[in-house]
């Protein structure tokens, strides 16, 4: 080829370079990633993860739309002044993380492996203080075993495609150390090539000069932002600005994304003014919390710079929530409702309930036990002969339980195939007692408990589903209404029956009747 057909051929591939670049638009690059529309998924005990009520627990969240969970593990040191870390009852085991990456993954969704560092004998403190009075002997301890935790979640997460890794939490106390923090982040960058992140405290977020270090600056995100109860929603709005334009010029500074690898609210009066506290008592309120999560989401979600949120938090029980909660989910409440527009989720479904059939009925107590039926309650104070109060007839069940007793009653094995409901009605003394009622299979052994909820000082009459108490269509050996609460509970039961249901198409959660 002559040089002058060289020069054109060249400027003839130039040339069709510039229009395709023009055509396809600036490169992929610039684009911004979706935001992570995720869920803090919690145990804090072995063996839950993997058990079937955790799935269909984790398939619950993911019909908020929710499309990332966080995923947390939790080791140990004693105390405040302990250098060794280590799992112990409480800590999942990796077979369940494994089990729960897996059942994530098959419902599409992906994963943050979130390890934390808990106090297990020292109630008096928490992970941000771990480091105070440390000598430097014992800051080299402490990080040596920190590592050793760290690089075996990070194995496991890059061994089991987990999406994503966070490599600490919380731990506020030990973040002037830069070096050690630095190295611990390369070992794990040995073992796993996915994206991290770290969660800092909320408030320690600007004090970190650590944050080139990782891919994404994470905040866990409990700002305060109310002085009391009942703020309205513009009011929780206007408290976000100064925190929105803090986050803005911390991502700024670094040239990061920021992602809200915590936040969450209970469904209690005055959650606002103090999201962190997951201790202090107060009267349900689920306004407050939805509220809460609605102003996130027109304050945050939307910023240039935010990343995404993992709410907190989801537990591995299918049934916990719903008005009587004060926790920080928001399964079943109006905070559900927010999550899923927010994650632009179909809302969710109001239940209908089926008519029971009394043609088929095992009576349990009605004025008394029927025949068959003992009592084998533990922890409490019980009289199967109450005259007062009584939901009809003379006489009711009145039950004062010590934290975990249980009014217990049981009958020979019978099949429970007849029948669909389990049915009563109960009265409670007080408000934030956590009652729940279950039933036992023919060894005795409880089969599933759920939460009760009712307006404490009035008779409720209840009917739950057999399939609910995982007790259809199997040999049952009795039930029992469980305090699970750490105060006693004080209560009366009257007209307890087994009854058959009308139709098929079954409400899976506790029913009150209408009278």
């Amino acid at each position: 080829m002559s040089p002058k057909n060289l020069r054109s051929g060249i400027l003839r591939a130039v040339t069709a370079a510039v229009v395709l670049l023009a055509l396809c638009g600036p490169p992929a690059a610039n684009a911004q990633p979706p935001k992570q529309k995720g869920i803090s998924y919690t145990s804090w005990w072995h063996g839950e993860y993997s058990k079937p009520d955790a799935d269909l627990s984790l398939s619950h969240l993911r019909e908020t739309g929710a499309e990332w969970i966080s995923l947390v593990v939790t080791q140990y040191q004693e105390t405040l002044a302990s250098t060794t870390i280590s799992a112990t009852d409480n800590t999942a085991t990796d077979a369940d993380l494994i089990h729960a990456i897996e059942t994530a993954h098959g419902l599409g969704l992906q994963v943050m492996l979130k390890p934390h560092v808990d106090l297990s004998n020292d109630p008096t403190h928490w992970r941000g203080e771990i480091g105070q009075g440390f000598t430097a002997a014992q800051w080299d301890a402490w990080f040596s075993s920190y590592r050793a935790f760290l690089n075996h979640y990070a194995l496991l997460a890059g061994t089991h495609g987990v999406e994503q890794f966070c490599v600490g939490t919380e731990l506020s106390g030990t973040e002037a150390h830069t070096s050690e923090w630095r190295a611990a982040i390369a070992g794990v960058r040995e073992v796993y090539d996915g994206p991290i992140t770290y969660a800092s405290n909320w408030g320690d977020e600007t004090g970190l000069a650590w944050w080139d270090a990782v891919d994404f600056i994470g905040v866990d995100a409990y700002y305060p932002l109310a002085e009391g109860a009942d703020p309205t929603l513009e009011e929780l709005k206007a408290a976000w600005e100064p925190y929105v334009a803090l986050l803005g010029d911390l991502a700024e500074s670094w040239d990061k994304t920021i992602l809200f690898t915590e936040i969450g609210y209970r469904s209690i009066d005055g959650t606002a003014s103090h999201p962190w506290d997951w201790q202090t008592g107060g009267a349900i309120d689920l306004q407050e919390q939805a509220d809460a999560y609605q102003a996130v989401f027109e304050s945050v979600f939307d910023q240039p710079w935010f990343a995404g949120i993992f709410w907190w938090d989801w537990g591995t029980d299918p049934f916990v929530g719903g008005a009587c909660d004060d926790g920080y989910t928001p399964h079943d409440k109006p905070a559900e409702d927010v999550l899923r527009a927010g994650y632009g989720a179909p809302p969710r479904v109001p239940p209908v309930a089926p008519p029971p059939d009394y043609k088929t009925v095992l009576p349990v107590y009605t004025d008394g036990l029927e025949t068959g039926w003992e009592d084998g309650s533990w922890g409490g104070t019980i009289d199967l002969d109450a005259v007062s109060p009584v939901y009809r007839g003379t006489r009711s069940i009145s039950a004062t339980l010590d934290s975990w007793g249980a009014l217990a009653l049981y009958h020979d094995a019978f099949d429970s195939s007849p029948y669909g409901w389990l049915e009563f009605a109960i009265r409670e003394a007080d408000a934030g007692q956590r009652l729940r009622v279950a039933a036992s299979d023919e060894h005795g052994e409880e089969l599933r408990a759920l939460p009760l909820c009712v307006e404490p000082g009035e008779w409720t009459r209840i009917r739950v589903r057999l399939s609910d108490l995982n007790a259809e269509a199997r040999l049952i050996g009795g039930g029992a209404f469980i305090n699970y609460g750490d105060e006693p509970a004080a209560f009366w039961v009257d007209e307890i029956r087994w009854v058959s249901a009308g139709w098929s198409l079954y409400l899976p959660v506790v029913l009150r009747m209408d009278e």
